[in-house]
C-alpha cells in the first residue's frame, strides 16, 4: 500500500519538471546553464567574470552539428513562368538611327559645359560614348564592306603604305622631319654622375603634396556630387588644378565642375569681366568676394548650387565639395555662405587639415577640403609656389631667393608707393631694393648691415595678402572683346542646362522608331551683375580702365530661357533674413546682392518681417 504525499504517490505523477515549467509561455530561458546566452547572473557577480552572451553563441556554434538532410536537399525546385509575352519580348532597344541621334546630342553636351545629361542609368552610355583611343587598323578604310562580301565580292591585293623603294623613302623622310628629341621619352639622357644632386629642395615646399592630404581630396571628390574649385582672381590660371579637372572629366563624368573665382575684390572690375568670360567657355564661372558684412557673389552662388539640386530631384541630399590651391578662401566661401564662422580659417596655407561636413539647407550640404598643390611642372616652381600662398613665409629659409620674381610681375610704381620709397629710386636687382628696404624700415643686423631677409619676408607677407597690387591681365585682345559684347547692363550668366533623355517607345516589345526626338534641354540660369562690385586695392588709371572694356558684358552659353525661380530659404538657422534687404527677384532668376552686389530686382521679402535686432524692417 503506497501512501499519499510520498515519492511514489499520485503527488508525484501530476509534478511537472522544473525547467518545462520554467520555459511555458516564454520566448528566453531562463536556465542558469552556462550554455544559456540569456541567463541572468547573480547580482553579487560581476559581469566581466562571466562569458558573454556573444563568446556563448560562439561556442554553441562549435558544438552544432551541421543538418545533413539540409546539405543534400536539392534547392531547385519546379517553377512555372506566367504566359505573359512581355517576359519574352524586347524591353530596351535602340535602333541605329536613334542610336546615332543619341552619339550627336552627347558630343555636344561633352563640350558644352552648361549641359547635364540626368538618368545616365536609362542611357546606353557604352554605346553612346565613342572610343577616346581608336582601333589599331581601320578594315572598312581599306576595304569597304561591300566589296568584300555580297555579289561585288572580289579578291584584292593587300594594301601597303609604301607601294616602292622611293615611297618609302619619302615616308621616311617625313618622319624625321617630324621627330624631336624632346619630345623622345625613349632617350637615356645623361644626368651627371650617378647619385649626385646639385639641390636639395627645402621641406618647406612639400606642402601640399602629401599622401595624407591627397587622400582627404579624393574623399571631397568622390562624396561631391558638384565640385567647386575655388581660384584666386590675381592669377586664374596659375591656382587652377587642371590635372584634376581632366581627371574628373575623365573618370567621373556624372560629377558637375563649378570654378569660383575668389578674391575679386584685389583686381580691377573690368578683369572680372574678362576673366568670366574667358573661363565661362570651359566650366560654369562666378565672381566671389568672401566677407560675413559685404560680400559678393553669395546669392548667384546658392541660386546655382539650388539648380543642380532642382536638377537631381531624385536624391536625398546634394554635397557640394569645395576643392582648390591652399589659401584660396575656400574655408571663407563656406563661412560665406554661412554667414558665421563654421569653418576655421587664417590668411596662412594649410589651416584645414582634415575635411569637414557643414550643412547649408536641408538638402545642399557643403564640404571643406585641405588645399593640394598639382603635379604639373608648372606647379613646381618654388618661386611660384610662394607667390601663390602654398607656403608659409615664416618657413622659408632664403625668402630674398624669391623677390627676383616679385619684381618682375609688380609695376615698380605700386612697390614704391606701398612702401613710401622716393619716386626716382632706381635698382639693378632684388638685393639692392631690399637693402633700401631695409633700411627703410629700420631693419638691420650687427654693425648696421641691412637684414634684407626680414625685408623679402615682410615683402611675402604683404603679397600673400592683397597689400601689394598685381593681377594677371586676361588673355583676351580687344578684337575678341568687342566681338563677343551684347546689348545689355553689364550682367552675366551662368546657365546649366539638364538634358533629359528621350523615352523610349519600345519599353512594351518590338524596335523603337529612328526618327525618335532628340533629349529635350531644360535650362535654368543664375545672373550675375558688376555693376556694384568695388576694387579694394589702389591702381593706376591705365589699370582700372582699358580700352575695350568699357560696356563690356559677360555672356554665359547655353539657351536663352526664363525659368521661374523658387524663393531661396535662408542658409542660416531659424530661417532670419540678412539686414539691408539681400533677396532673390522672382521670374528672372536674377539675384540680389547684399552691399556692393545688389540688384533692381523683386526682393523675396515681406514686410514688417523681424530681423536677428528685434526690429521690423520693411522695403
Amino acid at each position: 500500500m503506497v501512501k499519499k504525499g510520498t515519492k511514489n504517490g499520485k503527488v508525484n505523477k501530476n509534478r511537472v519538471a522544473k525547467s518545462s515549467a520554467a520555459q511555458k509561455g516564454k520566448a528566453f530561458s531562463s536556465s542558469n546553464a552556462s550554455t544559456n546566452p540569456d541567463r541572468a547572473l547573480p547580482d553579487s557577480k560581476k559581469a566581466g567574470f562571466y562569458r558573454s552572451k556573444a563568446t556563448i553563441n560562439r561556442l554553441n556554434m562549435y558544438r552544432g552539428k551541421p543538418d545533413e538532410a539540409a546539405r543534400h536537399k536539392d534547392p531547385n525546385t519546379v517553377v512555372r513562368i506566367q504566359p505573359d509575352r512581355r517576359w519574352f519580348g524586347n524591353t530596351r532597344v535602340a535602333s541605329q538611327g536613334k542610336l546615332a541621334t543619341f552619339r550627336e546630342e552627347m558630343s555636344k553636351a561633352a563640350n558644352d559645359p552648361y549641359s547635364v545629361i540626368l538618368k545616365r542609368s536609362k542611357l546606353p552610355m557604352a554605346l553612346l560614348t565613342e572610343p577616346s583611343k581608336p582601333a589599331a587598323m581601320n578594315l572598312l578604310s581599306v576595304e569597304s564592306f561591300e566589296e568584300t562580301f555580297g555579289k561585288k565580292a572580289q579578291r584584292k591585293r593587300p594594301k601597303i603604305e609604301s607601294s616602292d623603294l622611293e615611297a618609302l623613302v619619302e615616308k621616311a623622310d617625313e618622319s624625321g622631319e617630324k621627330y624631336s628629341e624632346e619630345k623622345d621619352s625613349n632617350l637615356v639622357r645623361d644626368t651627371g654622375e650617378y647619385g649626385e644632386k646639385s639641390y636639395v629642395n627645402e621641406r618647406v615646399f612639400d606642402a601640399g603634396t602629401s599622401r595624407r592630404i591627397w587622400a582627404e581630396l579624393y574623399k571631397v571628390v568622390d562624396s561631391s556630387d558638384v565640385i567647386v574649385m575655388v581660384i584666386d582672381a590675381r592669377d586664374p590660371m596659375g591656382t587652377r588644378c587642371q590635372f584634376l579637372e581632366r581627371s574628373i572629366r575623365k573618370d567621373r563624368p556624372h560629377k558637375h565642375i563649378v570654378l569660383l573665382m575668389n578674391k575679386v575684390d584685389l583686381i580691377p572690375t573690368w578683369a572680372t569681366r574678362r576673366w568670366v568670360k574667358v573661363l565661362s567657355r570651359e566650366f560654369p564661372t562666378l565672381a566671389f568676394h568672401s566677407s560675413l558684412t559685404n560680400a559678393f557673389g553669395k546669392q548667384a552662388l546658392i541660386n546655382l548650387l539650388r539648380q543642380y539640386a532642382q536638377l537631381m530631384k531624385d536624391r536625398k541630399h546634394v554635397s557640394v565639395g569645395f576643392i582648390g590651391f591652399p589659401n584660396v578662401g575656400k574655408s571663407s566661401v563656406i563661412n560665406t555662405l554661412k554667414k558665421k564662422k563654421v569653418c576655421k580659417v587664417a590668411p596662412i596655407p594649410g589651416e584645414t587639415k582634415v575635411w569637414q561636413y557643414v550643412t547649408l539647407t536641408n538638402k545642399i550640404y557643403l564640404i571643406d577640403c585641405p588645399g593640394v598643390v598639382p603635379s604639373d611642372p608648372a606647379c613646381q616652381d618654388n618661386a611660384m609656389k610662394v607667390l601663390r600662398g602654398v607656403v608659409r613665409a615664416e618657413k622659408v629659409e632664403m625668402p630674398a631667393d624669391y623677390i627676383d620674381t616679385m619684381l618682375e610681375k609688380v609695376k615698380k610704381e605700386y612697390l614704391l608707393k606701398r612702401y613710401g620709397l622716393p619716386a626716382d629710386l632706381e635698382y639693378a636687382n632684388a638685393e639692392e631694393f631690399l637693402e633700401v628696404l631695409a633700411r627703410k624700415m629700420g631693419k638691420l643686423l650687427k654693425g648696421g648691415e641691412p637684414d634684407i631677409q626680414i625685408a623679402a619676408r615682410i615683402m611675402i607677407y604683404d603679397w600673400q595678402r592683397g597689400r601689394i597690387p598685381y593681377f594677371e591681365p586676361p588673355p583676351l585682345p580687344a578684337g575678341a572683346v568687342e566681338a563677343m559684347e551684347v546689348e545689355g547692363e553689364g550682367e552675366g550668366e551662368a546657365a546649366v542646362s539638364g538634358m533629359m533623355p528621350a523615352e523610349s517607345g519600345a519599353e512594351g516589345g518590338g524596335a523603337s522608331s529612328s526618327s525618335a526626338p532628340p533629349p529635350v534641354p531644360v535650362v535654368v540660369k543664375v545672373k550675375q551683375s558688376f555693376k556694384e562690385l568695388s576694387c579694394a586695392v589702389e591702381y593706376s588709371e591705365k589699370d582700372k580702365t582699358v580700352e575695350g572694356a568699357e560696356g563690356e558684358d559677360v555672356e554665359g552659353e547655353g539657351e536663352e530661357e526664363e525659368v521661374e525661380g523658387e524663393e531661396v530659404e535662408e542658409a542660416e538657422e531659424g530661417g532670419e533674413t540678412e539686414e539691408g534687404g539681400e533677396g532673390i527677384s522672382r521670374g528672372s532668376g536674377e539675384k540680389g546682392e547684399k552691399g556692393n552686389g545688389g540688384n533692381k530686382g523683386k526682393k523675396v521679402q515681406k514686410k514688417g518681417k523681424k530681423t536677428k535686432g528685434g526690429k521690423r524692417k520693411g522695403k
